[in-house]
């Protein structure tokens, strides 16, 4: 394994279990985006291990960000207390999670336009 992914593979597993403690203190909406970092960086580290970045790679995170939406349209559409605690954590995160498919959406379509996946 190479060090740097062994580092990185490191830093997403602490980052995403720390952020999860906090959410069973009720802290739900301020550690989802760290708990999807984390995550994403188990992904980068892990594919960076294997050296290659095809469409594997922007379809794990691809499915980790749709499941991020997911959780905040969930929290959007029942009105949680998380909801309506957080208003401006929340409209961050969407914006946020619009930003992310935009960086890791127009890499993928023009990969996807060369043919080379």
């Amino acid at each position: 394994m190479k060090t740097g992914s062994i580092v990185i593979i490191i830093a997403g597993c602490i980052f995403a279990v720390i952020e999860s403690i906090r959410v069973f203190y009720g802290a739900l909406l301020p550690s989802l985006f760290n708990i999807l970092v984390g995550i994403l960086l188990i992904i980068i580290g892990v594919f960076h291990n294997k050296g290659y970045f095809n469409k594997n790679f922007f379809m794990a995170i691809f499915s980790v960000i749709a499941l991020w939406g997911l959780m905040l349209l969930y929290i959007f559409l029942f009105r949680t207390n998380e909801y309506l605690e957080w208003k401006n954590i929340f409209y961050l995160q969407i914006g946020l999670f619009v930003l992310l498919i935009i960086i890791f959406g127009g890499p993928y379509i023009r990969r996807l336009k060369k043919g080379n996946l």
